[in-house]
């Protein structure tokens, strides 16, 4: 045996475990244990000479570390003959917690050993020898040397002679050696250099569909599924002369990760042996090493493309796998982060387990033991064995699920079984589920049948559920109350006038009404007559309510005198003659008793139009039984009754109204109409809502942040609904802060208002719940096969819910309004919402944005190429692209332009740009700010490119530059702007929302002026003074004219703001930062 001690180079490998140990001594990640079942008569003392002699025979298993110069260093010391450990087990049940126990005993690097041997005894003819090593020792490939050895020197030993091998030609820190001189003369520059050209770019983040969120830092705990191949599969696996078994694996499972993520660009590390120099080949230590291979999956590739992409990656990759992989991770200096490995989270590896030996009379059979920890997030270890193909899934236990790793381990035999019946079939339409758990998904969270009333039309649904109490109020308004009775009368009279002028069943009549009590009885009366109301908000442009017009053509129109104007315009500009009538000069005489219509369940219930992306608004004709639907389904959801006030809140033209103005007269409760001046104030609204004594209010979650920001939710309010966009945790939370149940709903138009809701819990992201009654939704992939659980899938909706299509458009309702192949009712629809969302294990809606250019902005939902459309409309305008800039509730919209001739200042167009797009949009639809470009970016395949458009100057959109505050309170009201607008450059004549303030961040602001000046400021006031300098001499006088002190100091900067600041700041400029202040200030 070696009687002396050295002290040599590490590798870079060890280097690498050596910093991971210091920063977490002690972690049993990088430990390897195997358990050899020895069975038959054993000798000890024969095995502890065999062990003596291979530890002597190899330096890494004598080998620990020690630091020089700050670098780690290997301590190679003298052999010292093996002396076992035997522990014996309590029973034959008890054996794997003892190897368990030794597997996960601390290694200390400095002090070693890092190589240690136990036997546990069974019985007198098992034993089970435990061979834990560190990792910085060896790898896998070592192993099989080890156990060859072992079988050798173990007969050698018994027979009393010398194992029969030649001596190994090298050892490892003679490759630690080399690989340090390589790379100080750059022999490694041209492979790095490779790597990064083929890894540029590529995503460095996969997330596959998990049980948890992803923690801030993760965790090592680890799990494992182990399955068998089957033989038939494994057969044609090893028979194909397509590949490489290896690169058949990866192909297939590259392709499952694609299906289940959605990502067409992805990273699997690989393990490679790292032996490429012959000499290296039965030396033990840590010569793998680990790459990353690409998988792109664009254009519809078949599996047999994605196998000669998988075989030519491999084979670059075999050729240059010296190159230390983190020389690769640094040179592509990925997001670092606590939360995931950088750059790849998912390893696929193809192992042959060393085979079993007899040596001696006792059988040798060795067999990895996993120590509970992981280093990826997935890893799929396909294993080789002479009876069949072995897969092991080891997963993160802080994110997954055994049971959805199963189901992971499925998906890849159903996946890899129809890659090769159909290679040349586009992956995205391989299937992915087996038929039995293909029909659980679809069955699953859809059960949703409940009868409905045998009724023909709404109006027939409320007689059927009459008010208890005809003299209770049934609707207030600015205008006076209604009791139920006087309802019905008003909505009968409407009623016979309409009949009186041709309403009847399919006849729509435009409503362009004030928020008064006339509302809710001009929409019922409409009902009454048989027809369907298409409403026309008397606040939006008359260019746009022309474009409806013109589409619907209805003939007849219900006005006041809030939409007298705005509509003769839009009559005029739409070029129709529609008969109009004044709901505020109804005829007294009229009839009061309900005019004999004959209603039907398919006739139009109202036609809405939305945002569409070629410029022109689509018409959406919703039904009777979708909208009875509807109602029912929510009479069921949110238990209304006749003791409830229901604030009525939201324009007509958007469809959450219904639940507002129409749902509350089904359960004899009662409907407060509030003028819009209210709806928009939240001071106003939360005063007017507890005055009325309102226990229910709905509102999207833009106007509920305004409330709860600027005055807080009105007391009294029981039932808090949000509807119109996605509802964040923070904003849900405050209003469930005093026990208040809240309710989540979710649905298109298309749909009929919600098509699924649910109860907002206590903690977790906010869920679109699950379907309503009679209402199923499908998650499809773009192959329109229903996705696993988990999995993100566009919203397909079916159901009583789904609307007649769009008016006059047959070719779009055939593109979005499908034939549901999974519906059990012949001639069922599906609505292909565009929304994306995966399904949670207990059949919850997770949502996941939009699948298309579609986006929401405060509540609204906005077709981003209907903007850009009338942009290119505009005189002087050559192209435009418009997207979305700011995350939750303060989202704006950007337009880019191309102008001809070429304009240089962004202010000498916008004016006159801003007043042509507000002639054909609604206020929420004109973007807040304009950049110009010579020309749009595009991708390579000619696209536009949206992620290169420069961010947003929000300088461009006010002309001059910023005009510092020149008084005190000037001072403190810019400061109030540039907090509520996220800004930095506001001057005391920028308009407010030329720098992208809207009603809502008008709100803030208000509120935030009240509690700094102390003044009763109104959203007026800000409209009327949009400008620093003109606020400032509205507060000054609203502070006179009531007496209030003025609270105004120098704006200051907290020592949170300062805190704030360094989340702006990189590690490395943190640590640059704290450098200086310690070399300037002697710290």
């Amino acid at each position: 045996m070696t009687t002396e001690t050295y002290i040599l180079p590490s590798s870079s490998s060890q280097r690498r475990l050596w910093m991971i140990d210091q920063l977490a001594p002690g972690a049993v990640t990088y430990h390897i244990a195997w358990a050899v079942e020895l069975t038959g008569p054993l000798d000890v003392a024969a095995l502890e000479s065999t062990l003596s002699w291979l530890v002597d025979r190899h330096e890494t298993l004598r080998t620990h570390f020690t630091s020089v110069d700050g670098e780690p260093a290997q301590v190679v010391v003298p052999a010292a003959p093996v002396r076992l450990p035997i522990v014996d087990a309590s029973s034959d049940d008890a054996w794997p917690a003892l190897v368990d126990e030794a597997a996960r005993e601390p290694f200390d690097l400095a002090t070693g050993p890092l190589a240690r041997f136990g036997l546990v005894r069974r019985s007198r003819g098992k034993h089970v020898l435990t061979i834990v090593v560190h990792h910085s020792l060896a790898d896998g490939w070592s192993f099989g040397i080890l156990f060859r050895e072992l079988a050798a020197g173990y007969a050698a030993a018994v027979a009393g002679s010398h194992p029969d091998l030649p001596a190994p030609e090298v050892q490892y820190a003679d490759f630690a050696v080399w690989q340090r001189e390589q790379a100080g003369r750059g022999a490694f520059e041209a492979d790095v250099d490779f790597w990064h050209a083929e890894l540029a770019g590529a995503p460095t983040l996969l997330d596959l569909p998990a049980d948890r969120p992803r923690p801030a830092e993760q965790s090592d705990a680890g799990g494992e599924v182990v399955f068998d191949v089957p033989d038939e599969l494994t057969a044609r696996l090893r028979a194909s002369r397509d590949g490489t078994l290896f690169t058949r694996l990866l192909a297939g499972f590259q392709t499952l990760l694609h299906r289940l993520t959605g990502a067409d660009d992805l990273l699997v590390a690989v393990p490679v042996a790292g032996r490429t120099r012959p000499e290296t080949r039965n030396v033990v230590g840590f010569f793998a090493n680990t790459l990353a291979l690409r998988a792109r999956f664009t254009g519809r590739p078949g599996f047999t493309e994605i196998l000669a992409q998988a075989r030519a990656s491999t084979t670059a990759a075999q050729t240059r796998q010296d190159v230390p992989f983190d020389r690769i991770v640094d040179r592509l200096a990925p997001t670092r982060s606590l939360a995931h490995n950088p750059l790849v989270q998912v390893m696929f590896a193809l192992d042959e387990p060393p085979p079993e030996a007899t040596s001696a009379g006792l059988r040798i059979t060795p067999r990895l033991w996993e120590n509970g920890t992981v280093k990826f997030d997935l890893t799929l270890t396909v294993e080789d064995r002479p009876d069949g193909l072995r897969g092991r899934l080891t997963y993160r236990t802080d994110r997954y699920e055994a049971n959805r790793i199963r189901r992971f381990a499925q998906r890849y035999l159903t996946l890899l079984t129809a890659a090769l019946d159909r290679p040349g079939t586009p992956v995205g339409e391989l299937p992915l589920l087996d038929p039995a758990e293909r029909e659980q998904i679809l069955r699953d969270g859809n059960d949703t049948e409940l009868p409905l009333p045998d009724v023909a039309s709404i109006s027939d649904l409320l007689d059927r559920f009459p008010p208890a109490e005809p003299d209770a109020v049934a609707v207030t308004g600015p205008d006076g109350t209604l009791r139920h009775q006087d309802l019905a009368a008003r909505v009968n009279r409407l009623a016979h006038l309409l009949r009186a002028h041709g309403v009847g069943p399919d006849v729509p009549v435009g409503l362009c009404l004030g928020r008064s009590t006339d509302l809710p009885a001009a929409l019922l009366a409409v009902w009454r007559a048989g027809g369907g109301y298409l409403p026309l908000d008397p606040t939006l442009p008359a260019g746009r309510l022309a474009t409806m017009l013109a589409d619907a053509a209805p003939p007849v129109l219900l006005t006041d005198s809030a939409g007298t104007t705005v509509l003769g315009d839009a009559v005029a500009a739409a070029g129709t003659t529609p008969v109009v009538l004044r709901v505020d000069q109804l005829d007294p005489a009229l009839p009061t008793d309900p005019p004999p219509v004959a209603g039907h369940p398919d006739g139009l219930a109202y036609l809405l139009y939305t945002s569409g992306s070629t410029g022109t608004p689509k018409g959406v004709v919703v039904t009777h039984r979708s909208v009875v639907n509807h109602l029912v389904g929510c009479h069921r959801l949110f238990g209304l009754t006749p003791e409830d006030r229901v604030a009525a809140i939201t324009t007509p033209a958007f469809d959450i109204s219904v639940v507002e103005l129409v749902l509350p007269l089904l359960a004899g409760a009662r409907v407060d109409v509030l003028d819009a001046a209210t709806a928009r104030d939240a001071t106003l609204l939360r005063a007017a809502c507890e005055a009325r004594g309102v226990t229910v209010v709905q509102a999207t979650p833009a106007s509920w942040r305004m409330l709860v920001t600027a005055a807080g939710v009105p007391a009294g309010v029981r039932l808090r609904i949000s509807g119109g966009e996605a509802l964040t945790r923070d904003l849900a939370d405050a209003l469930r802060t005093d026990g208040a149940r809240v309710v989540n709903g979710y649905g298109p138009s298309e749909t009929t208002v919600y098509s699924s809701a649910g109860v907002v819990g206590e903690s977790g992201p906010v869920d679109l719940g699950r379907p309503l009654a009679n209402t199923r939704i499908q998650l499809l992939d773009p192959a329109g096969e229903p996705v696993p659980d988990g999995v993100v899938g566009e919203i397909h909706i079916g159901g009583t819910g789904v609307a007649r299509g769009y008016h006059g458009d047959p070719g779009r309702t055939a593109a979005r309004f499908r034939p549901d192949p999974f519906s059990p009712i012949p001639g069922g629809r599906l609505y292909a919402t565009g929304d994306l969302a995966r399904r949670l294990p207990d059949g919850r809606l997770d949502y996941h944005g939009r699948a298309d250019q579609q986006v929401k902005v405060r509540g609204f939902r906005i077709e981003l190429g209907e903007i850009e459309s009338v942009l290119r409309d505009q005189p002087g305008i050559r192209d435009a692209m418009v997207t979305t800039w700011g995350t939750g509730g303060d989202v704006r919209l950007a337009a880019y332009a191309v102008t001809e001739p070429a304009a240089a200042d962004p202010a000498s167009v916008w004016p006159a740009l801003r007043t042509g797009l507000a002639r054909r949009l609604p206020e929420y639809m004109v973007p807040a700010t304009l950049v110009l470009l010579d020309v749009l970016p595009r991708t390579a395949s000619g696209k536009l490119d949206r992620r290169a458009l420069p961010e947003p100057t929000w300088r461009e959109t006010t002309g001059s530059g910023p005009t510092a505050p020149r008084t005190p309170a000037e001072e403190q009201l810019a400061t109030l702007w540039q907090d509520v607008l996220g800004r930095t450059d506001v001057g005391v004549h920028d308009n407010f929302f030329a720098l992208g303030g809207h009603s809502l961040t008008a709100t803030r602001l208000i509120a935030r002026i009240r509690t700094t000046f102390g003044v009763d400021l109104t959203l007026r006031s800000l409209f009327a003074a949009p400008t620093v300098a003109e606020l400032a001499v509205e507060v000054a006088a609203t502070a006179d004219s009531r007496g209030a002190p003025h609270r105004i100091g120098p704006a200051v900067t907290t020592p949170e703001d300062l805190l704030a600041s360094l989340d702006d700041l990189s590690d490395r400029e943190v640590d640059e930062l704290l450098d200086s202040l310690i070399a300037e200030e002697g710290v």
